[in-house]
């Protein structure tokens, strides 16, 4: 199928990874996504440019470089789109500089996390997909969530993640039916509907804006606290963590301290309260594993 590749080099400007970044939460599970954990790549199918089309795979070759290849079935000239790509995925442009800070005076086993490239979050290739997974995230274990993203990539039949033209194409009650989002299927078609009339993102789900703050992100319909929380993350901003059932299992568990208590209970962390939270639990999980 692939009769062209080519590969560049990427480099960061802090400590990166992508070891990490892919096991910073379940992204990395749901489709297109493929990680190879003993050869350490990550890879997907992907739209690499205008009417281009190919796999895209990353490893890491340095504490700050990735070596990205793109295998496509016509010539491949420009790279830049698939670096541009890989920087959305890994949020190798953010730096943990501040973190690092305030990590430093609250909890020495997160600031080492971050010092080694920790704290970046696995992302999709446009908001419009990080928003789509969050939708199929809501009200359902996880492997129901699996399930209705392979269903939607499986009605769309293609390789790459459906754009919101797709979506609008595909309509309600097929996403209601076929790919059994449910209830979701309208939170879906209106939200994707009033992000493009207003302009907050493109046909291809590129966000048009730096950010969306939460209260646009509320006032999508189906959008709770949750949702918008979760989607403020992946827009790196760490002051709110989205507390879901499986957050608050975790924190009464840990901490003692009931869901409307988590927020406050990281009024310390400031900005970065989701990291805080997040790197905790991922530090214990390293217990013994961080370097001194």
């Amino acid at each position: 199928m692939f009769n062209y590749q080519k590969t560049i080099r990427i480099t960061s400007p802090s400590r990166i990874s992508l070891k990490l970044t892919v096991d910073s939460h379940g992204w990395v599970d749901l489709v297109p996504w493929a990680w190879d954990e003993s050869s350490g790549k990550l890879s997907r199918y992907d739209l690499i440019g205008p009417n281009l089309e190919g796999m895209i795979t990353v490893e890491q070759t340095s504490p700050t470089a990735l070596e990205l290849t793109v295998d496509a079935n016509k010539p491949v000239n420009d790279l830049s789109g698939a670096r541009d790509l890989v920087i959305r995925w890994l949020s190798i442009d953010w730096s943990p500089n501040d973190a690092i800070v305030v990590a430093g005076q609250l909890d020495r086993r997160i600031s080492k996390l971050l010092e080694i490239g920790a704290g970046r979050m696995l992302r999709g290739s446009t908001f419009y997909e990080d928003f789509v997974k969050t939708i199929c995230t809501i009200q359902i274990n996880w492997s129901g969530t699996k399930r209705m993203l392979n269903s939607l990539m499986e009605l769309r039949g293609t390789n790459f993640f459906p754009t919101p033209v797709d979506i609008l194409s595909v309509g309600e009650q097929n996403l209601r039916q076929k790919a059994k989002l449910g209830f979701r299927a309208t939170t879906l078609i209106k939200s994707t509907d009033k992000m493009l009339s207003q302009g907050w993102i493109d046909d291809y789900g590129n966000s048009l804006h730096d950010s969306i703050s939460k209260e646009v992100l509320i006032g999508l319909n189906g959008i709770g606290p949750y949702s918008a929380d979760h989607m403020r993350v992946l827009q790196r901003d760490f002051s709110s963590i989205p507390v879901d059932s499986v957050v608050s299992k975790y924190c009464k568990e840990r901490y003692g301290i009931e869901s409307d208590e988590i927020s406050s209970f990281f009024d310390p962390w400031g900005s970065y309260r989701f990291l805080g939270y997040r790197l905790d639990r991922i530090a214990r999980r390293l217990e013994n594993k961080l370097p001194n």
